[in-house]
């Protein structure tokens, strides 16, 4: 099968770099099975035959609208998915999404029809903040480590300290 990877060295290598990551806080026990999501704004690496892809899903709502956002491009973890299973095979694991014009929905045009995470509207949202404030950020890495959960629910970290 064909990837939306293949002879797109630019874009291949930024979602490298997300399994990358994504490897790391596996690892390090930092985000596992639903405990963290990543998107990357890919847009910049987007060519003319990526533009003209035909959807491979139904037009699917963000649930607001995000004007910064019209016509980009995101790669995303899936909903559901593992950070080790993106580390090791990241087209399988997450998706390539297309914001419509009207700047309130999406479709996904690579490679395979994995739902986005079931947080795209706050990270579509800060990459909304991000553009519209001339950022230079390009992705949005959300965790749930879980030593830090546990300390916020130990009575002893609960406490002010002085």
């Amino acid at each position: 099968m064909k990837s939306i990877l293949d002879n797109r060295p630019e874009l291949a290598r930024q979602v490298a770099n997300v399994a990358e990551v994504a490897g790391y806080l596996w690892q390090k026990g930092w985000a596992e099975r639903n405990g963290g999501n990543i998107t990357i704004n890919v847009t910049e690496f987007v060519d003319d035959e990526i533009k003209g892809m035909e959807p491979i899903s139904d037009i699917m709502q963000i649930g607001t609208t995000l004007p910064h956002l019209k016509g980009c491009y995101f790669f995303c973890k899936g909903t559901n998915k593992r950070m080790r299973d993106l580390a090791r095979w990241p087209m399988e694991n997450g998706s390539v999404i297309r914001i419509n014009d009207d700047c309130a929905s999406y479709v996904i045009i690579a490679d395979n029809p994995v739902k986005p995470t079931s947080e795209l509207a706050s990270h579509l949202s800060m990459h909304n903040y991000l553009i519209g404030s001339g950022s230079t950020y390009k992705a949005a890495v959300h965790t749930h480590p879980i030593d830090l959960v546990a300390m916020t629910h130990n009575p002893a970290f609960l406490k002010k300290m002085y």
